[in-house]
């Protein structure tokens, strides 16, 4: 005797309330380097000279004399310049007439597009200034201190007292944010140090918000966006994936928000072509291949504006 198999009697489709998809779920950039929306492409950063604020000039003044005086100096050859960073995703007609749910080309290329732009922020921040020279102090774990993953020898606590010392040093403001890359944070978060530091009136288990509290900063913020260089094309299973931040640490000063006449790490200047947008999507219509393109664009400099105001921990745990 025959029966309807399963088969025959069901034809898989796409299921409408469940899909995978893989995506940073956080980019920091725009948090280390606080975004300065400027009304022109180009233009000038004011500075002050920093000497000029630390001598002490005032004088006893005698009766019938006149005052001691003197000045300060400006510098006005530090300048940005906001490049436009631009990602397209095309979407054929016959490809959107024939999409099902859960599939939204039109949601899913703007998700697309957008994240692109963010992380080109976050890549080209941990590039070009989550590195080596570019800080006034660099140091160097297993040279300059004892990295924070030999957890029988090293001292985080004593080294960031110290590193804040060096940086107020130089700024007379005691840095107040630490940026790690991910593989920094879960050695740190377990150090006996930290923890011992509040076994007696926590649970024995370090938070971000704990640690930024012993350490005296106002933040901690961890890089763990990943990122791949293997072309498209490979086959999944042979993707490989790194970590945007790498295992370093930056401590740095940033102001409360950005303003006149204060030292900071650095900034994103955000020429806002677009008024009031840090980046912005368009669909642009290509009518002879019948292709609509949501393309995501940002006008952006990420500039160093103090480098006294950072101290940068190279390959701070193994």
């Amino acid at each position: 005797m025959s029966s309807p198999t399963s088969s025959d009697v069901h034809v898989d489709g796409l299921l409408t309330n469940v899909s995978i998809a893989y995506k940073n779920k956080s980019y920091i950039a725009d948090l280390v380097f606080g975004l300065v929306p400027v009304q022109r492409q180009s233009d000038i950063v004011p500075q002050y000279d920093k000497s000029h604020w630390f001598r002490d000039l005032a004088k006893l003044r005698a009766p019938g004399t006149r005052s001691e005086r003197s000045g300060f100096k400006v510098d006005n050859t530090a300048k940005y310049f906001c490049d436009r960073y631009s990602f397209g995703f095309e979407i054929p007609d016959d490809v959107r007439a024939n999409a099902q749910a859960p599939y939204d080309l039109d949601r899913d290329g703007t998700a697309f597009a957008t994240d692109k732009i963010q992380m080109a922020r976050e890549q080209r921040f941990a590039t070009d200034f989550f590195t080596t020279t570019k800080w006034t102090t660099d140091k160097t774990g297993g040279t300059d201190f004892t990295k924070w993953s030999d957890y029988g020898a090293s001292d985080p606590l004593g080294d960031m007292e110290a590193s804040k010392e060096t940086v107020e040093g130089l700024i007379a403001e005691s840095p107040n944010v630490l940026v790690l890359g991910r593989q920094v944070w879960t050695k740190l978060k377990w150090h006996p140090d930290l923890i011992d530091t509040i076994k007696y009136t926590q649970r024995a288990q370090m938070t971000i918000d704990l640690a930024a509290a012993l350490f005296e900063l106002e933040a901690i913020l961890i890089g763990k966006a990943l990122t791949t260089a293997t072309v498209e094309g490979t086959a999944e299973a042979s993707v490989t994936y790194t970590r945007i931040f790498g295992k370093h640490a930056l401590l740095l000063y940033r102001p409360p928000t950005p303003g006149l006449m204060t030292p900071a790490g650095g900034y994103t200047f955000v020429w806002q072509r677009v008024p009031a947008a840090i980046q912005y999507i368009k669909r642009i219509r290509d009518e002879e291949r019948e292709v609509d393109v949501i393309e995501a664009s940002s006008y952006f400099d990420q500039k160093i504006t103090a480098a006294d105001s950072g101290l940068f921990a190279y390959n701070a745990v193994a």
